[in-house]
């Protein structure tokens, strides 16, 4: 994501991640995911598997989307996005791969793109569930909220204790109805099975259940290594910043699309959605 040339400010941002304003709670940090030994490794070695000859067809789809897959992991969107398309020219019936094109498409703002990949990805999987995610998220960033609503919807029912499926849901349902929305939003959360998870917790901050630092008190209970810090950071400071942008304080709002790019989980959704939101924001200054 050289967009905001993360990997240059990420020691900066590293020092600074803390939520400004919370004199309660201790700073959060996370060292920022980086491409590690193994990473570069991994693709070497993936490559040279590729460049060996008479690889049956099959054999080379399924490396090509393997490096695919730890390229867009890291970041490498360019060269993610050139396998994925190179395995298209070889078989134009593939859902993942129109899944992660599309979600390329959306983080530019190619709105157009994105909803033709995530529609032929449903076509040819109507079960691919992270699609119905991605088209409602599409479909909200262009004011279509009631087509949204029915996807997130739909990706909400497939699993009704995950957290995320009910913020998305509610991101969504709150731009048709802002009262009823927060109605569903409880509703929601009390059916979920265990509200002890850290994702459960943002919607008991959202529902005023808790304090915002008490929020990311609990954000660190049960971390076992520094990857799932940095993943719980990059949602937990990505609905903040929604949150926030909601109430009008789009100047917190941006510090915490920030803090969930500054972790460097590029292949989460809320990543992507922090980069689009900080290019809203930097072109409502402008």
């Amino acid at each position: 994501m050289g967009l905001f040339n993360l990997r240059t400010v990420c020691g900066i941002l590293l020092v600074v991640i803390l939520l400004s304003g919370c004199s309660n709670s201790q700073p959060l940090l996370a060292v920022p995911e980086q491409v590690s030994y193994d990473d570069e490794l991994k693709i070497a070695q993936l490559s040279q598997q590729l460049s060996q000859k008479g690889l049956d067809t099959g054999t080379r789809m399924q490396l090509i989307f393997e490096r695919g897959i730890a390229y867009d992991s890291l970041g490498f969107k360019a060269f993610a996005q050139s396998d994925f398309s190179y395995l298209l020219s070889l078989n134009p019936e593939f859902p993942d791969i129109y899944n992660f094109l599309g979600t390329y498409a959306l983080r530019d703002g190619d709105f157009d793109t994105a909803l033709m990949s995530f529609n032929t990805t449903l076509e040819l999987d109507p079960t691919y569930t992270y699609a119905y995610l991605n088209r409602a998220i599409t479909l909200y960033r262009t004011g279509h909220y009631q087509a949204a609503e029915r996807d997130a919807l739909r990706f909400y029912q497939y699993d009704v204790n995950e957290p995320i499926r009910i913020l998305w849901l509610y991101l969504i349902e709150k731009e048709n109805d802002n009262k009823a929305a927060k109605i569903e939003l409880q509703k929601r959360y009390d059916l979920i099975n265990d509200k002890t998870s850290y994702s459960g917790n943002i919607i008991a901050f959202y529902l005023g259940k808790i304090s915002e630092s008490k929020l990311m008190q609990n954000l660190q209970q049960g971390v076992e290594n520094n990857r799932q810090l940095a993943e719980r950071l990059c949602e937990a400071y990505f609905y903040l910043g929604k949150y926030y942008q909601s109430k009008g304080d789009n100047e917190r709002a941006k510090m915490l699309f920030k803090y969930a790019l500054a972790n460097n989980i590029y292949n989460y959704v809320e990543h992507q959605q922090a980069l689009y939101e900080m290019k809203l924001l930097e072109e409502k200054e402008e």
